[in-house]
C-alpha cells in the first residue's frame, strides 16, 4: 500500500476508532455524513440509524425552537469554530452535559464546505 493511502486508512480510522468523543462530519445545513464509535456510545444511535438524518436531533425543544443549533453553525462560519456546553439528548431520550465544538471545514478557495463536531460527555464533577 502506497504512502498515502495508508496514512488516509490509519486517519480514518483514527476517528473511527476514538471512544470517548463523539466525532461527526456535518454538511453545510447539519446532516450527518460520518459517526464515529464515540457517537455511538455517546448518542446510543448506530450509523445506519443515523447518517443522513440532521444534528437538531441531539438538540432539547427548546434549543431547537431558539435556534440554537444553526445559530453554532453560524458561529462556526463566522469565526472557524463554536463552542457550547448544554443538555443534549440521547436516542433513548434521556439527557446528558456535553461540551461541544464545531469547527467549520474549508475547500482551497476558503469557502465553508461542511464542520465537524466533536462532543464530549462531561461528568457531574466537571459541571458542578
Amino acid at each position: 500500500m502506497e504512502k498515502k493511502k495508508l496514512l488516509e486508512t490509519l486517519h480514518r480510522q483514527m476517528i473511527e476508532e476514538v471512544q470517548d468523543y463523539a466525532i461527526i462530519l456535518l454538511d453545510l445545513d447539519g446532516t450527518i455524513l460520518s459517526w464515529n464509535k464515540g457517537a455511538e456510545h455517546i448518542k446510543g444511535y448506530k450509523p445506519e440509524e443515523i447518517i443522513g438524518q440532521n444534528f437538531r436531533l441531539f438538540y432539547l425543544p427548546q434549543h431547537r425552537e431558539e435556534k440554537l443549533p444553526e445559530r453554532l453553525l453560524a458561529q462556526a462560519v463566522k469565526e472557524g469554530r463554536a463552542k457550547h456546553i448544554g443538555r443534549r439528548l440521547r436516542k433513548n431520550g434521556t439527557t446528558f452535559w456535553g461540551s461541544i465544538l464545531i469547527t467549520a471545514l474549508h475547500d482551497e478557495d476558503n469557502n465553508v464546505v461542511g464542520f465537524t463536531k466533536l462532543t464530549r460527555e462531561l461528568s457531574d464533577y466537571e459541571i458542578g
